[in-house]
């Protein structure tokens, strides 16, 4: 190449094409048609291929001339797939099923249930639990209602069950009335609900309104004791749900657990160590009332409707048995009360005769012995041990 040559000017050298120009210019043809047909992607209505934007760009969302904001097909499916990720990240605690059961009356499992399953059946569907009461045992006067599922559905179904058996009360409005659960727990679990000097059950009480109380011991041939929830079924609502989450906490295999199972009513004939009022044959509450009165009374709405006396004579013409439970010393004059005024009172609407025995020796308790047909001895000791419960509450509001 000459001196000339090199200092050619540029318009001269642009002038005389090199030997390879045509072969560059065809690659990068090439190579520009390659790249144009990667980004290309068919439009949606018309199949022809069109220019795709940046990554950035497809991305990002684009306005129509609505205003309308659309995605790129592949955002939207990685949205999706990540909105199932966050879904899978959930705790796994809402949705653990957890299974809860209660003491009902027998009475009150017919109002649960309804005619023809219809209540059970409504309970069912709008908690989404599974709801089930046990089956009858002859003679027993007790079932369990048993309620399984995830425990916010769970804790609703327990307050649908509350409104249910207040819808069979006729007097007064469903809001100014409360019902109680008694709520089965394992020995081993209920110090889990109480707390250390029983702060937590304070807390829930404090949180949701109702009144909470546990049971001092097992009931009988088991290793269960019942914690007892009175309130208005909002009320139940939250407390199941905070005791729910407790055991949750708590959750893990339970060496030795025997659950209760209801006896029969003349199990009870033989004398119980101490005073439960979920013992067998003993009613305890009946599900609707914490206190106990007669409807003469007044101020105790709760309380289902006494026995007339025709009734109780009828009742009475039927064969009798015997029944003794223990009750301490201290909560006795709240039985008899001023003048036996009390303990009368209990006689006439239930129809059984009630002994107390005196005290012997040094013990704190007294034999209490309770006459009658099974369904005057039933009232009789629904009525006890509603006084009992009552004085109880009372002596803990002081």
């Amino acid at each position: 190449m000459s001196d000339q040559e090199d200092h050619a000017s540029p318009s001269d050298r642009s002038k005389r094409p090199y030997e390879d120009d045509e072969t560059l210019t065809k690659s990068d043809v090439d190579r520009h048609h390659n790249r144009a047909k990667r980004q290309a992607v068919p439009d949606p209505k018309t199949d022809t291929p069109y220019a795709a934007k940046s990554s950035t760009a497809n991305d990002s969302e684009k306005s129509d001339k609505n205003g309308a904001s659309t995605k790129n097909p592949k955002s939207e499916e990685d949205d999706e797939q990540s909105k199932g990720d966050d879904d899978a990240e959930q705790p796994a605690a809402d949705v653990t099923p957890v299974s809860l059961r209660a003491i009902v009356t027998t009475k009150d499992a017919g109002v649960i249930i309804g005619k023809g399953g219809k209540n059970v059946n409504e309970i069912r569907e709008q908690s989404g639990a599974k709801v089930t009461i046990s089956e009858i045992v002859p003679g027993a006067v007790e079932r369990i209602l048993t309620v399984t599922g995830p425990l916010d559905t769970v804790a609703l179904a327990f307050s649908l069950v509350s409104r249910k058996i207040l819808q069979e009360i006729p007097s007064g409005s469903e809001h100014d009335q409360i019902v109680t659960i008694r709520l089965l727990v394992p020995d081993s679990r209920m110090g889990l609900l109480i707390g250390k000097a029983g702060a937590v059950i304070k807390q829930v009480q404090e949180e949701s309104g109702a009144r909470c109380s546990v049971t001092p011991d097992r009931l009988p041939m088991c290793t269960e004791r019942t914690i007892i929830i009175t309130g208005v079924p909002d009320s139940i609502h939250i407390a199941i749900y905070k005791f729910g989450q407790i055991l949750m906490d708590g959750n893990g295999n339970i060496p030795g657990l025997v659950l209760y199972k209801p006896q029969p009513q003349n199990a009870a004939v033989n004398p119980q160590p101490h005073y439960n009022p979920m013992m067998a044959g003993g009613m305890g509450m009946n599900g609707t009332a914490f206190f106990y009165g007669h409807p003469s009374m007044g101020g105790f709405p709760n309380m289902p409707p006494a026995a007339t006396p025709a009734a109780m004579g009828a009742a009475m013409g039927g064969p009798t048995q015997a029944q003794q439970i223990f009750i301490p010393n201290d909560m006795v004059g709240c039985i008899i009360g001023k003048g036996g005024s009390k303990i009368n009172e209990i006689r006439q609407v239930s129809g059984s005769h009630i002994k107390i025995a005196e005290p012997h020796g040094n013990t704190n308790e007294r034999l209490v012995t309770i006459t009658g047909t099974p369904e005057c001895n039933q009232m009789a000791l629904y009525l006890l041990y509603s006084r009992l419960e009552s004085e109880k509450s009372r002596m803990s509001m002081r």
